[in-house]
């Protein structure tokens, strides 16, 4: 009941939060050296879930914003993935749902979980996760019309249906490859928590993503990264203070 409540607290809010207009977000992205993806492939097509209500928090965060803006060597990669897709299945897209998130959003995302069963699957924004440095990105495969693949459960779902890997992450390239996912995403079809239909897709999404060098996290399907610790990404990167 609690989280039923928690839910209907959430949907209440939903107005938009971003104090940033739009037009500040794209300067301030650029400014800082990142990249919109479409300049680099108009095929990737993008529909931003925190520039909406529809995501776990229910909020609009960015507004207007429609671009997807990632730092500029971490965006080579989505877009490697993408042509490596596209020969393998000329008729499907790379679809983005979210990309480098400030840490003003980050922190008002933290604010509006907290208190409620969403609070643990936010980081509070002390000092900034992947988003925050413009080096992790949320996606899936989708048809050109812009209809998602069946990837079990949806984006921002947070059931065990939703993992990737039973393991904690790491840097070592050896305990994340292909087939360590493949094989857990297999065990989801064989508990009848995803289909195999999903469980198909899914592994798909992710062998094109690590040919490029991107990996999935574990507790979330869409999302991926380097495969670098949180401390060097921080070293490497330019947090987005905005």
């Amino acid at each position: 009941m609690s989280f039923l409540i928690a839910i209907l607290l959430l949907s209440l809010c939903a107005q938009p939060a971003a104090a940033t207009s739009p037009d500040d977000f794209t300067r301030k992205m650029q400014e800082y050296g990142l990249v919109d993806i479409q300049s680099l492939d108009g095929e990737i097509l993008i529909d931003l879930k925190y520039s909406s209500i529809d995501n776990f928090v229910g909020v609009d965060m960015y507004g207007e914003l429609n671009e997807a803006y990632l730092e500029a060597e971490f965006a080579s990669k989505v877009v490697r993935a993408q042509k490596i897709l596209k020969q393998r299945h000329p008729k499907y897209t790379l679809l983005i749902y979210d990309a480098a998130r400030p840490i003003s959003v980050q922190r008002t995302m933290r604010s509006i979980v907290e208190g409620t069963p969403f609070e643990g699957f936010v980081a509070d924004g002390t000092r900034g996760g992947r988003h925050n440095y413009g080096v992790a990105v949320d996606l899936t495969i989708a048809t050109m019309d812009g209809t998602p693949l069946d990837m079990g459960v949806g984006f921002d779902d947070f059931t065990d249906a939703a993992s990737v890997k039973g393991t904690p992450d790491n840097s070592d390239p050896t305990t994340r490859t292909v087939e360590v996912y493949r094989q857990y995403i297999n065990s989801l079809c064989d508990q009848g928590l995803i289909s195999r239909v999903a469980a198909q897709n899914r592994i798909l999404l992710i062998e094109v993503m690590h040919e490029a060098g991107l990996y999935p996290y574990r507790r979330e399907w869409w999302h991926f990264e380097e495969i670098i610790s949180i401390t060097a990404t921080r070293e490497k990167y330019q947090l987005l203070d905005f």
